[in-house]
């Protein structure tokens, strides 16, 4: 079935503000009133943001970082770009470029990669962006931009026309910058639209950051497609207190929500430890789970804790998606819920062969459906000499779709070995089964001992069995011995001092032992801070294995 090809983005904005003057967008800061805008007010500001980056000497194709602080500021800055032409990569802003971390890292590595864009950023963070060692001609301090300007210059922006440079959240290595036009973004929310029935009388609340793809094209892009009220916590008021979110899905009567493991994980800790309150989850229709494996242990827990409150299994809403596909690529049928299956360890990880696990089997490995392919999109999964397999064989999933990137910018060589026929070589591990799309890993988290397949997030999976032992408090990897020329498991426990550590260590080492007869000899104990993460809470286990192999964590030996 042929589609009209959809508008630019400008287009849906006012299109928006003009059919919906009343809806808009909502933002949510602990002690503060709620700050509201509307479509009309977004348009009118960002309208005005455009003529003030035009006078400071911003034009059409330019590439700007933006660096901004919450949601109330980048959201009209984005349409401001969007408007005029303008191409914006968001990022995290840092909170030093004096001490390292990984924000001031990586937008380095951006504004490198970019070629010395202009940097739109915070009043707050004007003094740090100062000491990066970037020419103050290219910052820009978004309290002094003019808004009286006056009338600024107006383009007709083609839908084939780069809109946005998404850069990937980096869970295996450089930041990579997704480059997508506005025909790949607005193939692709329709297709969420679609997908799960969002409606303009659909409320949304979100606290992913939007510099992130589920945060920025599923809870901003996509709801205002079709004029959806949306409201937005930020991600450190979140993570400093989760009753913000369940507050706010609680009183604002929410229908779409979105929680990933990360979340699930500080939820669950958070609504153990914690008084109840008194919510009212019944309104949530979808609770989108994704951006990374799915722990089903988490998700079953966190559904549990939620269901006193109202919460309805069935909204749970397993997906899968990339940044380099816009988002979203496959979902599960609306209403049915999150459908765990288990398949026989040792077919699946010795012989790569998905074969569902009867009641009997003593340790099978669960996996999340994660549905079909939405309208736009085909998938399917190949061998190393990409063939396609048949069902319920293990191999590479690639993804083709209008919703897929053409590439990433100024990266010729990634993105040739990332393309190839139209196909996205996605880098995770699966599988077909009844027709539905089963994720077994990342590639590269793949640890080969004693000729099998070990997924790292399966083996932490396993170890939730030990008690004692929490989700978020064990991160294991794998990297090549060279003195061994092989493998090696290692793990990293957070622990609150040697002795606790050290006993459960053990306790560790003998589980694996008896359930799959692998033997672990290497434990490293570390700090939560230790343990590196994504804008959308994924573990980036390299940087762990990379600080290991430096000698920056001090080996356990039992």
């Amino acid at each position: 079935m042929s589609r009209k090809i959809p508008e630019a983005l400008p287009g849906l904005l006012r299109r928006t503000a003009d059919r919906f003057p009343s809806h808009g967008i909502g933002h949510i800061r602990p002690g503060q009133p709620l700050r509201f805008q509307t479509y009309p007010q977004l348009l009118e500001h960002a309208t005005a943001l455009l003529a003030g980056f035009q006078k400071k000497g911003i034009s059409r194709g330019d590439k700007v970082i933006l660096s901004l602080e919450n949601s109330g500021e980048i959201i009209p800055v984005l349409w401001a770009c969007f408007l005029g032409g303008i191409i914006p990569a968001l990022l995290q802003p840092p909170v030093s470029f004096t001490d390292h971390n990984p924000a001031a890292e990586k937008a380095g590595k951006v504004f490198r990669l970019l070629g010395d864009p202009w940097v739109i950023l915070s009043h707050r963070h004007f003094g740090s962006w100062m000491k990066s060692g970037i020419s103050s001609g290219h910052l820009i301090d978004i309290s002094g931009v003019e808004l009286d300007a006056g009338p600024p210059t107006q383009f007709d922006i083609d839908s084939g026309n780069l809109a946005l440079i998404q850069f990937s959240s980096g869970s295996t290595g450089d930041p990579k910058g997704v480059m997508l036009t506005h025909d790949n973004i607005r193939w692709n929310i329709e297709d969420i639209v679609r997908g799960i029935r969002l409606l303009p009388d659909d409320i949304s609340v979100n606290w992913l950051p939007l510099y992130h793809d589920m945060g920025l094209i599923g809870f901003h892009i996509t709801p205002l497609q079709v004029g959806v009220t949306q409201y937005f916590t930020e991600p450190a008021d979140f993570v400093k207190n989760p009753a913000l979110w369940l507050d706010a899905l609680s009183e604002l009567k929410c229908t779409i929500t979105a929680c990933p493991n990360f979340g699930q994980i500080l939820l669950n800790r958070y609504l153990v430890r914690k008084a109840q309150g008194k919510w009212d989850f019944s309104s949530i229709r979808v609770l989108f789970n994704g951006a990374e494996p799915i722990s089903v242990p988490a998700m079953q827990e966190f559904s549990r804790l939620l269901e006193p409150y109202g919460f309805q299994p069935q909204a749970m809403f397993p997906a899968y998606g990339m940044a380099e596909a816009t988002l979203a690529v496959t979902f599960g049928p609306l209403g049915s819920g999150a459908h765990a299956v288990p398949f026989q360890r040792e077919a699946l990880l010795g012989a790569n062969l998905a074969i569902p696990a009867g009641p009997s089997e003593p340790h099978p490995v669960w996996l999340v459906d994660l549905g079909q392919p939405l309208s736009l999109n085909e998938i399917r999964v190949v061998d190393e000499r990409q063939h396609p397999v048949e069902e319920n064989h293990v191999g590479h999933i690639q993804v083709k779709g209008r919703n897929v990137t053409g590439g990433y910018f100024n990266n010729p060589g990634e993105t040739a070995l990332t393309l190839s026929g139209g196909w996205l070589r996605t880098g995770d591990m699966g599988f077909i089964h009844k027709g539905n799309l089963f994720v077994t890993g990342r590639m590269k988290d793949i640890i080969f001992v004693n000729g099998i397949n070990l997924y790292a997030h399966d083996l932490e999976q396993m170890a939730l069995q030990i008690e004692g032992l929490s989700p978020g408090k064990i991160v294991i990897s794998g990297c090549f011995s060279e003195q061994e020329g092989k493998d090696q498991v290692i793990v990293f426990l957070v622990t609150a001092g040697n002795d606790p550590g050290m006993d459960l260590c053990r306790k560790i080492r003998r589980h694996f032992q008896t359930t799959l007869g692998l033997f672990i000899d290497t434990f490293v104990l570390i700090r939560s801070t230790d343990i590196p993460r994504t804008s959308s809470g994924k573990i980036q286990r390299h940087k762990l294995v990379n600080r290991f192999l430096i000698g920056e964590f001090r080996i356990v030996r039992l």
